[in-house]
């Protein structure tokens, strides 16, 4: 999962380092409003936690497809049919993604 904001001048994303899975935990490490730095334009915008949002990685589910791949193969030249489990694999990875990525989005922060 990943935590992306708007460029209020750019329109464009912006990426927020920050390991937080949850709003109330972005809350904890960066309090209510933070600088967020466009790079595009190097604009510094004040955001809200609300304002920031959660993305699935796509990146984890090309890592959760290569791996089932390789295990499906695997398994199915040791074992037979059953290699066919391994294709379960990169559905894991993908739900992982998208329930992180809803938790995170459905919950909002109260403002002040």
């Amino acid at each position: 999962m990943k935590l992306v904001t708007r460029c209020k001048s750019c329109n464009k994303d912006i990426i927020i380092k920050s390991n937080a899975a949850t709003r109330p935990d972005l809350q904890m490490q960066k309090g209510d409003e933070f600088k967020v730095n466009c790079f595009n334009c190097g604009k510094i915008d004040k955001k809200h936690v609300n304002d920031i949002k959660a993305e699935a990685n796509n990146m984890i589910i090309l890592i959760g497809v290569a791996i089932g791949v390789i295990a499906s193969i695997t398994l199915w030249v040791l074992f037979g049919t059953i290699g066919t489990i391994g294709l379960a694999i990169p559905i894991l990875f993908w739900y992982q993604q998208m329930d992180a990525t809803k938790g995170f989005n459905s919950y909002m922060i109260k403002r002040k």
